[in-house]
């Protein structure tokens, strides 16, 4: 009922998205004063406010036109653009994880633009010098160069001189920062890598209804995109097989990383969780249960979403 009109979407139910994200921005200032839902030490609320519209739309979009245009899920959709919106909805003031999410998005794609290229060095040059970059806002995604390096084991094309070309993909950013700092005479300051604090998990039993009752639908329909990824991989392409298998890891990685980090690390998360749960929604015969997940997904997001303003 609900996910057919985000399979193969005509171009209303594309509008009908960009007015569900503005909705979906805005719901905590429905009741709630601007300046507390958006509030910044350096940029005014209302500039925060029009960003939070733009970059999770154009992070969603960007993706699921990736996702569509690389053929690893071959029908047209806007369920991975729904997906990510509604699980991002947590996180309502977090400029540097909106950032941080776009330039991780033309890393991943550098890594999908790799497949079946005889001298994919460009791409893994690429790919290691914006996770450079990204590290000097979150210093912990350090750890995603395993995914580049799992990207080039599935694509068949990791060797030696690829290993040296992401060593001087990343090391390129910080070569030229202390040009920088050395021309301009600032001290050269490396980011502090691996300073994790693990999140406490007994802080579950503080947490309001709507967080707990959305972050169980998530799980459950994580565990029902997993059936299904395992169930239908064999008769995927070898692209797809691959690209998932990436996907899969990308997604153990950053949980990993985010555990042990700040709660912002969880935004990152979110790429490979939508690709996984579009997949099944797209996919998975069962279309019954399916809407009816959705449904309920949709529901606990908007709850969460009103209730995040209050801290819960």
């Amino acid at each position: 009922m609900f996910l057919k009109h985000l399979i193969n979407p005509k171009p209303s139910t594309l509008i009908f998205f960009i007015g569900f994200c503005i909705l979906f921005a805005c719901l905590p200032i429905l009741q709630f004063d601007i300046e507390s839902v958006f509030m910044n030490m350096k940029i005014n609320s209302w500039i925060i406010l029009p960003l939070s519209i733009a970059l999770p739309f154009f992070i969603s979009m960007g993706l699921n036109n990736m996702i569509y245009e690389k053929n690893i899920i071959r029908k047209e959709n806007l369920l991975i653009s729904f997906i990510f919106i509604l699980t991002s909805c947590s996180f309502t003031n977090t400029l540097h994880a909106w950032m941080g999410a776009f330039l991780l998005l033309f890393l991943f794609n550098y890594l999908l633009d790799s497949y079946q290229k005889e001298l994919p060095f460009s791409q893994f040059y690429n790919a290691s010098f914006l996770l450079a970059i990204l590290t000097f806002i979150f210093p912990n995604l350090i750890y995603l160069i395993f995914i580049i390096v799992i990207a080039g084991i599935n694509y068949s094309n990791l060797n030696f001189r690829i290993i040296i070309t992401i060593i001087l993909g990343f090391i390129t950013p910080y070569l030229f920062y202390f040009i920088f700092s050395y021309i301009s005479n600032i001290a050269f300051v490396i980011p502090q890598f691996f300073d994790f604090s693990k999140i406490k998990l007994s802080t579950f039993n503080y947490w309001h209804l709507s967080k707990k009752i959305w972050v169980a639908i998530v799980i459950i329909i994580l565990l029902f995109s997993f059936i299904e990824i395992f169930n239908w991989l064999y008769k995927k392409s070898i692209k797809s097989r691959r690209t998932f298998m990436t996907i899969i890891w990308f997604l153990i990685v950053s949980s990993i990383i985010a555990l042990h980090s700040s709660w912002q690390y969880f935004y990152f998360t979110l790429i490979p969780v939508s690709i996984i749960m579009g997949n099944y929604f797209v996919y998975t015969k069962n279309r019954k249960i399916a809407n009816i997940l959705f449904l309920l997904l949709v529901i606990s997001s908007l709850y969460y979403k009103y209730m995040i303003a209050l801290n819960v």
